[in-house]
């Protein structure tokens, strides 16, 4: 140590070179690392984008779906044969939503693992309105108040995914440059009260029955 003091004491003007030089150098390289990471940020944001995107458009036809097919079930359960036949008809891949199921579960698992929670729940759903289907199919009778609710309950958990798309957008596709950290839904958006299904209003016939009286 005492002999580098000693060195650029004696040296004074190489030294300053020297020392220009080193600090130019890491000047350069600081600022070539911070034009990577934000040329890879960039092309990120510009990768995931739609991606983020092609999952919203995916939430959005579940929920035409789930209107849907709560309109076309109500009328099964009420013995409307036209629209049990029509149930029938559907292909099982659009009745069940397999289809847009699969593709969710891929870009979520490939892409946005943030959003595996929220999709737990929406899929719980699914899979007990898609009972609720299997049912009408084989000619049994779900509640009318089951079938309000399971395609509540659907409905519900996709505006609650959707929001989170929206509020966490920045988070979910990396455009930012300081640490964003993603807000999922809370334990009391997850379990507040549900709202009514698009379509009619519908209640059960034991229901029904007793207004009437």
């Amino acid at each position: 140590m005492n002999n580098m003091l000693t060195w650029i004491s004696s040296n004074q003007s190489l030294a300053g070179s020297v020392i220009a030089a080193l600090i130019a150098a890491s000047v350069a390289l600081l600022v070539f690392a911070l034009t990577q990471f934000i040329t890879q940020r960039r092309e990120q944001v510009r990768f995931l984008t739609p991606k983020l995107e092609e999952l919203y458009l995916l939430l959005n036809g579940v929920s035409a779906d789930n209107a849907s097919l709560f309109k076309l079930s109500l009328n099964c359960a009420e013995g409307n044969v036209a629209a049990q036949e029509q149930l029938r008809s559907i292909d099982e891949l659009t009745l069940y939503g397999h289809g847009r199921a699969k593709d969710i579960i891929m870009l979520i698992r490939l892409y946005f693992p943030h959003l595996s929670k929220i999709h737990q729940h929406l899929f719980s759903a699914q899979r007990v309105s898609n009972d609720h289907m299997w049912a009408l199919l084989n000619s049994e009778s779900p509640e009318v108040d089951e079938l309000v609710q399971s395609s509540g309950q659907v409905g519900h958990f996709i505006r609650l995914m959707e929001a989170e798309i929206i509020n966490n957008r920045d988070a979910l596709v990396g455009d930012f440059i300081f640490f964003k950290r993603f807000k999922g839904s809370t334990d009391k958006e997850l379990s507040s009260m549900l709202p009514p299904p698009d379509g009619p209003i519908a209640s059960s016939p034991n229901k029904q029955k007793q207004a009437d009286a």
